[in-house]
């Protein structure tokens, strides 16, 4: 008989609902509680999915013997302190992209994952969706050649609010940690690591990265051009273009059914997926498939390619100017 996996929110948000909608479209998991500062925040949101646990504060949820995971999806600025509380505790973890404010706060999550041999993934739900599995055999068969050039944006007009999650250095506000990550991983996940970063960026009075853009160069002459914005909308597409053929990616591509491709020469495919329902299921179930194997990380999210991409970002951020608060020189 299959294992039950019980989950734990930390954070009941907006993504938080998308997620304990998914863990519904999910075999194997239930959830099991959640936690908020405002315990009647916490009693809402458990009252909505079932007969869930509300807890007022994050330790008791961590504290609960019946919890097996734990997503979190506090601000980016919470999530190496509530990470390593989870990680100390035997909890598996789910952590909200990106996985922390730096590298060095990744790495300190990362070696408390190994120390204590528990699951730690980055919660980039893109990575796992089918439009991008397909996208991946295409290349992997040759089939566009080697590729040469990635280019992806995401940028939409948020209400500004300079308090606000979105915009406030102390919460690790910015587009590039928000969204400019999607391009950023894309560029990451058919290039590999850049050679050379080249940013520029426009900063609110707060400190905090409106709009971002980066030239990604990497050993084999291949690049990357990626954008992310706040202030103004984007096409958000992807493209991908190879030595012998070329790859689209259609709008909003970091959560799309559908791309198109051909070879050089030839006509245009069109690929359609069936309608992501919610899409952070997939996510959800590579998290049970590693649990069942009792590995720590996901071979297909390596806890390596998060570190990367945050020491990516770390660099993007030094070029641009952005420092979160909190963070010092060495970080």
């Amino acid at each position: 008989m299959n294992k039950i996996y019980k989950w734990g929110i930390i954070g009941p948000g907006k993504i938080a609902r998308k997620f304990a909608e998914a863990l519904d479209l999910t075999d194997n998991v239930r959830l099991e509680a959640v936690a908020s500062r405002d315990l009647s925040k916490a009693k809402q949101f458990a009252e909505a999915f079932g007969s869930a646990k509300a807890y007022g504060n994050y330790e008791a949820l961590i504290n609960d013997p019946e919890i097996d995971v734990i997503y979190i999806a506090t601000p980016h600025a919470f999530h190496n302190e509530q990470a390593l509380l989870c990680l100390q505790k035997k909890k598996a973890v789910l952590c909200e992209k990106p996985m922390a404010l730096n590298a060095q706060q990744v790495k300190q999550m990362l070696q408390a994952s190994k120390e204590n041999n528990i699951f730690l993934m980055e919660a980039l739900w893109t990575r796992f969706l089918p439009w991008l599995q397909s996208v991946i055999k295409i290349i992997k068969d040759g089939q566009i050649g080697a590729v040469k050039f990635v280019r992806a944006d995401f940028g939409f007009k948020a209400e500004y609010n300079p308090a606000g999650r979105l915009f406030d250095t102390r919460l690790g506000g910015g587009s590039l940690l928000d969204i400019g990550i999607y391009p950023l991983f894309l560029c990451q996940q058919i290039l590999g690591n850049p050679t050379l970063v080249t940013a520029a960026g426009n900063l609110d009075c707060g400190g905090a990265d409106m709009s971002c853009h980066a030239i990604l160069q990497y050993h084999n002459g291949a690049a990357g051009i990626i954008s992310s914005a706040l202030d103004y909308q984007t096409q958000q597409t992807a493209e991908i273009t190879g030595t012998e053929g070329m790859i689209r990616i259609h709008s909003p591509w970091h959560r799309t059914s559908e791309f198109e491709w051909r070879k050089e020469g030839e006509d245009w495919q069109k690929v359609i997926l069936p309608p992501l329902i919610n899409g952070f299921q997939f996510q959800i179930a590579e998290v049970i498939h590693c649990l069942d194997k009792g590995q720590i990380e996901s071979p297909l999210l390596p806890q390596a390619f998060t570190l990367q991409l945050s020491e990516t970002m770390d660099e993007i951020r030094r070029q641009i100017g952005v420092k979160y608060s909190g963070e010092s020189e060495e970080e």
